[in-house]
Order: structure tokens, then sequence, then C-alpha cells
């Protein structure tokens, strides 16, 4: 017999179902992207049942492949700064507002931004609540993602702290501020219980057993939110580690003891980790993968069809394109600011093609990392000298090698390119008693296999493009959009 944890990564654009052994070997995989209807700008809302409803899928197919009555826990890592509205019945009464929803009450905004900018789910609250009075009524919890998954899967209200955090949170206790509760006037009933990383919280009630095709009574082990996972996946749990994971967006991670205060304007945050007593300093680029699959999209139709024609991974192709193009993409930066609508190219020359377009989009999320590694090494008085890299662009040996050139920096690639997912497996092993302690978990399941070591003469073209590229971007940051609404 061979212990298992089944894993359920929830992402902004679809989730998976992964298993591993006790050796952090992937056994099974399965992912189902989101179908997601077109909105108007400025609203991204998504019906909790999608969620639900991939990770049904993925788990069934999942559950084929392995031998399910092995399966000794269940975990999960996810996406955070997404609020939903619960009913009595743990049914949600108003679709989730995600972190890309720009939808706030302006003065939550002033509030948020008064204490520090990190509680970024409370404008969409207070949103809902003064626009949507009815639904507000209605509302028996305010749910993250992991509330309504872990209901689901357990019949329980829960969340843990890195997801917390962007609402009411206490720093200090870790729990809810009755203080915040009253002066942003939403009543702490209405939040869900706080439970720890690593912690059971329940057993795989009947129904989500044969929703799944999975046996019940398994045990339910209190998750975390991705990034956190990410860094827990990837072993950086000791002050002065860093990781950073390079996906949908661009997330840096340094670990601290204590929470930072950022420089004004700037949004660094200090996350509470599965790892008590130790903090998260992070910054977020978000859309930076997104980036390079809109350019696919609308500019890449005839790789698309080669791709489907020779089986061949179309992001391969593009990275394949940019590979002919020396570092720098002579002279041509994208400014990543895509998620914001505030997006730019700049530069742009006679002498520029497509290959150019697509390392310059490579080359902006690692230009993004440098940036916010630097400001959080102030932050906190020391420097990384190695960065543990993962998410879906470190499958491309081209865009870890630039990731490496333009921080100067070695960069450790695991095995397991998912960090969340490996994150949420060692919770479970952990919380399953199987591994007594991080540390044992990670030195068991977490390993490395190639190190990317900094080209000198692309490092000092990158030197000179990050003087350009840093004052670029926070200037246009600051300034309203170029659009109707501005």
């Amino acid at each position: 017999m061979s212990d298992l944890i089944c894993v359920f990564d929830i992402g902004t654009t679809g989730a998976r179902t992964i298993v591993f052994d006790i050796n952090g070997k992937e056994i099974a995989r399965d992912y189902e992207e989101y179908h997601i209807p077109k909105q108007a700008i400025g609203i991204s809302e998504q019906d909790p049942r999608i969620w639900w409803n991939a990770i049904k899928k993925t788990c069934n197919t999942v559950s084929q492949k392995v031998k399910v009555k092995d399966i000794v826990g269940i975990s999960a890592a996810f996406l955070r700064q997404t609020v939903t509205f619960l009913d009595d019945k743990g049914d949600s009464v108003y679709p989730a507002l995600t972190w890309m929803d720009e939808r706030e009450e302006s003065s939550a905004k002033e509030w948020v931004e008064q204490e520090g900018a990190f509680r970024r789910a409370m404008p969409k609250i207070l949103w809902i609540k003064r626009n949507k009075p009815e639904i507000f009524e209605k509302t028996s919890k305010i749910a993250f993602v992991d509330t309504y998954i872990l209901n689901k899967l357990c019949e329980k209200i829960v969340t843990d702290p890195t997801n917390g955090y962007w609402g009411i949170l206490n720093l200090e206790t870790l729990n809810w501020d009755q203080e915040l509760a009253e002066a942003y006037d939403v009543p702490i009933d209405l939040w869900p219980d706080i439970k720890f990383p690593g912690e059971i919280i329940g057993e795989l009630s009947g129904k989500a057993s044969k929703n799944l095709n999975l046996p019940n009574n398994i045990p339910v082990i209190m998750g975390s939110g991705d990034q956190q996972c990410s860094a827990l996946g990837l072993g950086v749990i000791e002050t002065g580690q860093a990781k950073i994971t390079m996906g949908t967006g661009t997330f840096v991670d340094c670990v601290a003891d204590n929470p930072v205060k950022p420089p004004e304007g700037i949004p660094i945050f200090s996350i509470p980790t599965p790892i008590k007593g130790k903090w998260n300093i992070e910054a977020t680029m978000p859309g930076t993968g997104t980036a390079m699959k809109w350019f696919k999209d609308n500019f890449s139709q005839l790789q698309i069809q080669e791709s489907i024609e020779k089986q061949m991974n179309v992001y391969d192709m593009l990275a394949n394109e940019a590979s002919s193009i020396p570092a720098g993409s002579e002279g041509l930066l994208v400014l990543p600011l895509y998620m914001f609508r505030k997006g730019a190219i700049h530069g742009l020359g006679w002498n520029h093609t497509k290959a150019h377009l697509i390392r310059a989009i490579m080359e902006s999320a690692a230009l993004s990392a440098q940036m916010y590694l630097q400001m959080i090494e102030a932050m906190v008085g020391s420097k990384v000298s190695e960065i543990k890299a993962d998410g879906g662009a470190m499958n491309s040996s081209i865009w870890a090698q630039i990731l490496a050139d333009i921080t100067s920096r070695k960069i450790l690639l695991p095995e397991e390119k998912d960090g969340a997912a490996m994150g949420a497996a060692i919770l479970g092993f952990c919380g399953t008693k199987i591994y007594g302690n991080f540390e044992k978990a990670i030195s068991k399941m977490v390993r490395f296999v190639e190190t990317i070591e900094p080209t000198k003469q692309n490092a000092r073209t990158y030197k000179k493009l990050n003087r350009i590229f840093m004052p670029l971007l926070l200037d246009l940051y600051k300034k309203k959009r170029l659009t109707k609404d501005f």
C-alpha cells in the first residue's frame, strides 16, 4: 500500500486535480479550463459552481487512474482575493467577484488604503452591500474560494489566514478583528471560522464522495492561498529565502519574520504563511502570462493551426521564435500592465518583428520580478543569492534563462513545476501526520532538477534595460487609463 494525497488546485482560469505519493511523485493529474462568458470591462465575476464542476470532472478522471483506497487525505490550493456570498444552505446568492473585478465602494477604498492597502476584498464586499442590498440581506456567510470548496467537501464554513488576510484579519492574532468589523459595518458573524493550514477540518461527506468518485470519510486538510502553497512547495520557508512564480501572473515572495511596511503606493503585501511566525513579503504583477495567451490568441493563428496538425505545444513554438532575438529585444519593451488596461509597448521601431514582441513579453515578466525583488530586498534589508522558481513559464528553457539573466541570480527549477499543488500535498501529508513537520516533508518530497546560471553578457544588457523599465512602468501605473472611462 502506498499513501496518496489528492490535491485540488483552484485557479483563476481553471482547476486541476493532482494525486501525489509520499515521495512527492505525481501519480495522476487532470485539468479543466473554466468557460467564462465575456463580461463588460471592469467586471470579473465567476459562478462558484464552475470551480466545483471543474473539481468534480477532473477528480473523476483522476480517480480512474489511481487506487482511490490509498488516498489518505485531501488538501487544496486556492486563488485569493475573490469573494462570494452564501445563504444558510451554503449556496452562493451572487457570483463571486474575483481579484480582477474593479467595482468598489469608494469610501471603502479610502479606508483600505489607510490601513496599508491589503484588505483588497473589502471594497468589493461593501460594493455589494451598498449596490445589492437584497443580496447582502440574504448573506449568511461571506466566503472566499476555499470557504466554498471546503463546504462542498466536508460541510464546514472555514477559511485560513492567507485568505482571511484580504478581509478583516487581525495581523497580530490572525483572527477576525471586532473593531474592523464595526468600522466596516460588516458583522463578525458573517465571516467563516479561521482554521490553520495543515489542520484536519473534517471528513469527505457522502454526497461529495459520490460526486468525486472517492471513498467517503477521507480526512480533509486545510489548504492555503496558492502563492503561500507555492512557497511551501518549493521549500521556501526560512527567513531570507525567495521564490518567483511565473504563471498567469508573476509573483515574488520572500520569507520574513515580521510584516514589513511597503513604500507608499507600491502594492507589496506581508501575508501570513503556513509556517506560524513566518510571513511572505509578496508582490504581484498580474497578467504577465495572460499577456502571452492574448498574443497567441490574437496574432498566432498560423502557429495554432500548425501546433494542432503537428501535435506540438504552441507556446513552445512561440518561445522558439523568441530565441532568435538577442537579449533586450533590440530596445523593445512591453510594460505589462495588461490587467489594469494600462499595458504599453515602448521603443517600437521599424526593425522589430513578431519574434521581438514575443521575447519582449517574456522579458516583461522577468523585469517585473526583478523590480519587485529589488524593492523587497531593500525593505527586508538583505539580498537574495538564489531563487527557486515555478509556474508554467518555467517549462520553457528560454524563459527560465531570461529570468536568470534579468535577476543576475541562480534559478533553481523543481521537478514539480506546480509548486502550489506540491505545497498543498505537503500540507496534506503533514495534516495526516505521515510527516511530523514541514521540514521532513520537504526533504522527502521536493527536488530541484536544474540550476540556471545567468549569462554575464545578457545580465549586463538587462541591467541597462531595467533602469529604463522600472521608472516607465511605475509612472504608467500611477497614471489614468487611456480609455473611454479613463
